[in-house]
């Protein structure tokens, strides 16, 4: 990270929901640096605003409120910290200038969206950093941190699960996926981590190994990889008893519990650099067609040895067909956007009446090689979830 002088400059954070902003804010602080936060209101905890020098909340979709109170406040260093749902992407209520920037988008998701804003933000004289700023104290090395140490099989098991979790990554479907030996029992999509260990977790007749990595050529301005308590909490009851992650680029939270939690329950915890091999693939960039992108992404799925089909929405990747079959990518797809179904036809039909064009809610789409069988009961478990078949 360049030097900062603490006496010159001024950090402001842009700030979520967990506890990544408050490990920020402290280790900013401990730097002697003036903290300003620009908290997204329904997100960011109420332990922040006493941490930091000037706190003010925004909507999740604001992208001019925080720029003019950052220079208001002669902000000098910016970065992005905290959680943002998923689910955002579809019910944000974006500003004049966000509607502006999403419309010159390829492609919507996680990555096109930050990036966009934090370009906006340095194009105000304000220098985005690495979302690990201040925060190398919590980014472990290469090495095995916690419970048993792993056997030839885990390691081997690690490496395949790591290779197939890159090209997923590369993919932009998710971060993370669930390995059984040579195995991928479910991988993450639009829902996140703790819902993948939930579907792909094991038990202790088939113990599974969770991994976690960047997207080759991650942008390390946002959305970096975390571990912490809940998520091993949820790979306890899981059935979850190896944890393998990127090492050097995902961040530990509340280290010393994890460490105790794992320990407790023979949970093997190790970083790994990103292995080399492994079949790899292209991400096909952008697609306006979501059936052509969700055939594309089958083929890639296919070819990794995953599944055969793919569920896709406004360029989003819902969820994929895992070994168990397309009948349960289905019932996923169909249970993360009935949450947000209803948010999504208020938020265009509230825009239309205050006179926004716009096209009503896409629907999800579903594509499959020639190995996905549609059968009658695909058919109707599709239709029952508002996914079309192509």
């Amino acid at each position: 990270m360049e030097s900062i002088d603490p006496q010159k400059h001024i950090l402001g954070v842009l700030a979520g929901a967990g506890e990544y902003p408050r490990l920020m804010i402290e280790g900013a602080k401990r730097a002697g640096m003036r903290v300003v936060v620009a908290g997204f209101r329904g997100a960011v905890s109420k332990d922040i605003p006493p941490l930091c020098d000037a706190f003010r909340k925004f909507r999740v979709g604001a992208v001019e409120g925080p720029k003019d109170f950052f220079l208001e406040q002669g902000v000098t260093h910016v970065v992005m910290t905290g959680q943002i749902k998923p689910a955002c992407i579809y019910t944000m209520w974006p500003d004049a200038t966000a509607r502006r920037l999403l419309a010159q988008l390829d492609r919507r998701n996680a990555h096109t969206i930050f990036g966009a804003a934090c370009d906006y933000v340095a194009q105000h004289g304000m220098r985005m950093l690495p979302s690990t700023a201040f925060m190398e104290e919590v980014l472990p090395p290469e090495g095995h941190l916690a419970g048993p140490p792993p056997t030839p099989e885990q390691l081997a098991e690690a490496r395949n699960g790591m290779c197939l979790a890159r090209e997923i990554a590369r993919l932009d479907i998710g971060q993370s996926l669930i390995v059984c030996g040579q195995e991928v029992t479910c991988v993450e999509a639009f829902k996140g981590t703790n819902e993948c260990i939930k579907n792909g977790g094991g038990s202790k007749e088939r113990p599974v190994t969770l991994c976690k990595v960047t997207k080759p050529g991650h942008d390390m301005r946002f959305d970096v990889p975390c571990l912490g308590l809940r998520t091993i909490e949820h790979c306890v009851r899981c059935g979850v008893r190896h944890i393998v992650f990127e090492a050097g680029r995902t961040i530990l939270f509340q280290k010393q519990q994890v460490l105790e939690l794992c320990n407790k329950h023979n949970i093997t915890l190790h970083g790994m650099n990103m292995p080399q091999d492994g079949i790899k693939v292209e991400n096909p960039g952008h697609i306006e067609d979501d059936a052509r992108h969700a055939l594309l992404l089958a083929h890639a799925l296919e070819r990794l040895g995953i599944g055969h089909s793919a569920v896709v929405c406004d360029g989003v990747v819902i969820a994929v067909e895992d070994p168990e079959g397309p009948l349960k990518c289905i019932k996923r797809a169909g249970a993360y956007m009935k949450r947000i179904r209803f948010a999504r036809f208020t938020n265009w039909l509230c825009g239309l009446l205050l006179g926004r064009k716009g096209s009503p809610p896409s629907p999800m789409v579903m594509r499959g090689t020639e190995n996905f069988h549609l059968t009658p009961l695909v058919q109707r478990c599709a239709k029952k979830a508002g996914i079309l078949l192509h």
